[in-house]
């Protein structure tokens, strides 16, 4: 498929508005940092989510084990640990990650906890940086990226999502060219479960059997590393743990929580006075379309970033938990998607999309607490722009797995 450069004014109102968000993010974020003013929302406990992760590798360091999956007693310890920097107790404040995540963060709980958050987000920012230099991206487009406004929202919650980026998009870009590599970096995606959900179902559909492999062995490898370090009972916690938040009560109870901050169907249809039951039920329809399409997309299609774009977007679908921060995901597939237009040229009201897009980050919460929940409309809308930059790029049928890649 023959594919165009964005024309000169796309290219520079693209970089202005950018530009403007970007230097907005910097501004909020120092200032939010060093507390010294409010711009935008008020922001009274930045790293909020690394708390958690800092919590939970003191307690592995620390032998307390125990503590790690039980939701009061690692609560407690962090009201113990940060009480000097906490302006408020801090309530239900639970690790959700499997123990593969633990052995990820273990070694910033080594560090204080201002040291840990900066050596966190600085090396998870700058692996982000090179796997967006492996989709070819210039270096202004990934700065962009990297201060984004969802971009805001994961350096002021502190959470993973820089790494999550990394691993996803690296990992999909070397999946022709190092295909063990490739399946390597999705295996450790896996200490993010509701981002990685779809990957090996990718894969499996794409026949793409050494990244599958690889894939495979990363994760059995990271497991018994966490057995050796951890034992068992860690990993029957949070089993135990999982099946809790997998239940549609834990669903409902984390919207009563951070609802503005949610950009699922679940939290759209609860903001909108839906029932809980039929909430869940809109939230299953569309894990179900995310499943179908992903199959259907990665199984007939090469790829493409219009075949990767149809993945974010799918994981936004397929879970109930993701939040404002997690945008940051689409925001490589959207860079892509405008830096490569079809020979046609963009379509009607494509570029708005990709606008919303980038923004909508900074905006759901004041459009979740006034009761209009457009982000997964906006999200929708991205994935049916990807969906039709398929259509030309009909997938060539190889022989029969020796064949794959």
């Amino acid at each position: 498929m023959t594919v165009l450069a964005p024309s000169r004014a796309d290219l520079r109102l693209a970089a202005i508005g950018c530009g403007v968000a970007s230097a907005y993010d910097i501004v909020a974020a120092l200032a939010a940092l060093t507390g010294l003013a409010a711009i935008g929302y008020r922001i009274d406990l930045t790293f909020s989510d690394f708390l958690v992760f800092h919590a939970a590798a003191r307690a592995a360091i620390e032998g307390k084990l125990a503590a790690i999956y039980d939701t009061n007693a690692l609560t407690d310890l962090q009201n113990l640990l940060y009480a000097a920097r906490l302006p408020y107790k801090l309530n239900f404040r639970p690790f959700l990650y499997p123990p593969l995540w633990l052995l990820g963060v273990l070694p910033f709980g080594f560090l204080p906890l201002g040291a840990a958050a900066t050596a966190f987000l600085a090396l998870t920012a700058a692996l982000c940086a090179a796997a967006l230099r492996l989709l070819k991206l210039g270096w202004w487009t990934i700065l962009f990226i990297l201060t984004a406004p969802a971009a805001f929202w994961v350096v002021i919650a502190g959470q993973n999502t820089f790494l999550s980026v990394a691993l996803l998009y690296g990992g999909f870009a070397l999946l022709e060219r190092r295909p063990v590599a490739a399946g390597v970096l999705l295996g450790l995606l896996a200490y993010k479960p509701q981002v990685w959900l779809l990957v090996p179902l990718a894969l499996l559909a794409a026949r793409a059997w050494r990244p599958l492999i690889a894939l495979a062995a990363t994760v059995i490898v990271l497991c018994l590393v966490t057995l050796l370090l951890f034992g068992s009972g860690v990993w029957l916690a949070f089993f135990e743990a999982a099946r809790q938040a997998s239940s549609g009560g834990a669903a409902i109870e984390m919207y009563q929580r951070v609802h503005t901050h949610m950009t699922t169907l679940l939290a759209a249809a609860k903001i909108l006075g839906v029932a809980d039951g039929p909430a869940m039920a809109a939230q299953l329809c569309g894990s179900l379309l995310a499943v179908v399409a992903v199959a259907w997309v990665f199984a007939r299609h090469a790829a493409s970033p219009a075949r990767t774009a149809v993945l974010v977007t799918a994981t936004f679908l397929v879970s109930p938990y993701t939040l404002n921060y997690d945008l940051l995901l689409l925001m490589p597939a959207a860079a892509l998607l405008f830096l490569h237009p079809p020979a046609e040229g963009f379509r009607s009201g494509e570029r708005v999309v990709y606008l919303a897009v980038w923004l909508i980050p900074n905006f759901c919460m004041i459009l979740n607490y006034e009761g209009l929940p457009v982000t997964p409309l906006i999200i929708l809308l991205f994935g049916l722009v990807a969906w039709t930059r398929l259509a030309p790029q009909a997938k060539v049928e190889l022989p029969g797995p020796a064949a794959a890649r």
